[in-house]
């Protein structure tokens, strides 16, 4: 994905593990089309793709070492290809996502 998802973390326990994932999900309900130099509704939005979290490659890590430096989700990759078979997220074109980034504490799952 270009350019990459960025984010600073804080607040986090420094000693605790985490994992760090992301999702995309349709901002709206809409299809959209480039027309007179600019973007404009087109009618409703293709039935959704499959929806695929991506885990951060660094998962599970502590607290300490997520809040040292910002974390990036440069390795996260983006298709609309609906027959991926390489864990790509897949999207539909002319369509507005949000991304959604989500923490969860470790330390309970993996015990």
């Amino acid at each position: 994905m270009f350019p990459p998802f960025k984010v600073r973390v804080s607040g986090l326990d420094k000693k605790a593990k985490y994992i760090l994932l992301m999702d995309i999900v349709a901002a709206d309900d809409c299809r959209y089309k480039f027309h007179n130099s600019r973007w404009m509704v087109a009618g409703k939005a293709d039935p959704e793709m499959p929806k695929r979290m991506y885990i951060h490659p660094d998962s599970p890590a502590t607290g300490e070492q997520w809040m040292a430096k910002p974390v990036a989700f440069h390795k996260l990759k983006l298709t609309n290809n609906i027959s991926d078979k390489h864990g790509f997220t897949i999207l539909n074109s002319m369509h507005k996502y949000q991304p959604r980034f989500h923490i969860v504490r470790a330390n309970d799952i993996l015990k």
